[in-house]
């Protein structure tokens, strides 16, 4: 019998085909059998082949991996010299077993009985790759984060200066502020805390906050450039001297800069701490709480100027006061008159408060070469009720300059 080249052809392309057939499904009855109850052929975890484990062999294997990968520290936190550690435990960090297990068992499970044999034969050539991931608790890990936060913030703090009792001065060297923002640390290692990527190590960087008066405002400071000292009675009118006095306390002017005594020292309210206490009010005696902190202002008035600052703002009360000559007081109430003074020397000035409780002393600490040499004295020409003060600015005992600050005209007091 004689074929032709095409009969021939399709008996051989036929006989091919077959044999393919027979392969494949050979093959596919093979894999099905072999995969049978277990992972099937080619499937991989974290570089080892675990084709062929059942379910309760796999769950072994992932438990022991995620073990051997929790025996390490979840993090480690560095700032300069401190460590702080964040353990597995800490965060309740755990490897998600069970769903390794179900994602290994499920490769070539998941379709038909056609598209899962095929599915498996293409992972036995190809292979299949499962990674087990993690879980933690977030709030324990804020909370964590909480501890090391607390552990770093520090509130700023102002250098401070001392006035020692034989005239000398101390200094207090500032602290720079330290704030630490946790948000972004808990979301940079949750990838790596996911996937059991351990030891996580990460440098703190807290935001600094340096305090107001800094060691370069005090490092000139050497002495006292003027003071002066009032006397009053115990009491509630001298527990609000007491209390006005003690904003002032570690008050710094730089150069060229103004305080105002309003601003600093507060509402006198009695939520703030002060008391009634007698007052001066349209020219007649009274009682009002934050009694007696015009006797504040007045002391820091006769200070300042002592000092070779310059007042900027300063009102005289109705009638002179009694624990300052007349012409050198200043009053000041809440919201409606205030004693504002200017720095214009080339360093800033420090206050400095001392108060006996019978007694008050205002003290402006600063460099003594910005007064160039001189000293300073008040001078007050005219009547008590119409005076006009000057400032005397002496050297070498001789008077350099003769200063004209104002002229004030007194009403007397009206008795009901």
């Amino acid at each position: 019998m004689n074929l032709s080249n095409t009969a021939l052809g399709k008996i051989v392309a036929l006989t091919f085909f077959g044999t393919i057939l027979t392969v494949l499904i050979a093959g596919g009855i093979s894999v099905t059998v072999t995969n049978q109850n277990k992972i099937i052929m080619g499937v991989q975890a974290h570089g080892t082949t675990i084709a062929g484990m059942s379910k309760s062999e796999a769950h072994k294997y992932f438990a022991s991996l995620a073990a051997s990968k929790l025996q390490r520290k979840a993090a480690v936190l560095t700032y300069k010299e401190r460590n702080f550690q964040i353990d597995p435990a800490d965060i309740n960090l755990h490897g998600n077993v069970d769903e390794a297990v179900e994602a290994a068992y499920s490769i070539g499970r998941k379709g038909t009985a056609v598209e899962n044999l095929i599915s498996q034969m293409w992972c036995a050539i190809f292979g299949a790759t499962v990674t087990m991931d993690a879980s933690f608790d977030e709030q324990l890990l804020q909370n964590k984060l909480l501890q090391i936060k607390s552990a770093i913030d520090t509130p700023p703090i102002n250098g401070t200066v001392t006035l020692q009792a034989n005239g000398s001065i101390q200094k207090t060297a500032a602290v720079t502020g330290l704030t630490l923002d946790i948000a972004p640390l808990a979301e940079e290692m949750t990838p790596d805390f996911k996937s059991l990527n351990l030891t996580v190590r990460k440098e703190l960087v807290p935001a600094e906050q340096p305090p107001f008066v800094q060691n370069s405002d005090l490092a000139a400071i050497d002495g006292v450039l003027g003071s002066y000292t009032t006397s009053f009675y115990p009491g509630d009118r001298g527990d609000n001297i007491g209390l006005a006095a003690s904003h002032l306390q570690g008050a710094l002017i730089r150069s060229g800069s103004t305080l105002s005594f309003n601003s600093i020292v507060g509402p006198r309210t009695y939520e703030a701490g002060y008391k009634n206490a007698g007052v001066i009010v349209y020219g007649q005696h009274a009682i009002d709480v934050g009694g007696g902190v015009c006797q504040v202002s007045s002391t820091l008035y006769n200070a300042i100027l002592l000092a070779g600052l310059t007042p900027v703002e300063r009102t005289g009360h109705f009638a002179s006061s009694a624990y300052v000559p007349a012409g050198r007081d200043a009053t000041v109430a809440d919201g409606l008159i205030d004693f504002v003074f200017r720095n214009p020397l080339p360093h800033p000035v420090y206050l400095t408060i001392a108060n006996s409780g019978n007694a008050l002393t205002i003290y402006v600490l600063g460099t003594k070469a910005d007064l160039g040499g001189k000293s300073i004295a008040l001078v007050t020409e005219g009547s008590t009720m119409r005076p006009s003060l000057y400032r005397l600015w002496l050297q070498n005992g001789e008077v350099v300059d003769r200063e004209y600050l104002h002229t004030d005209a007194y009403e007397p007091l009206k008795h009901t």
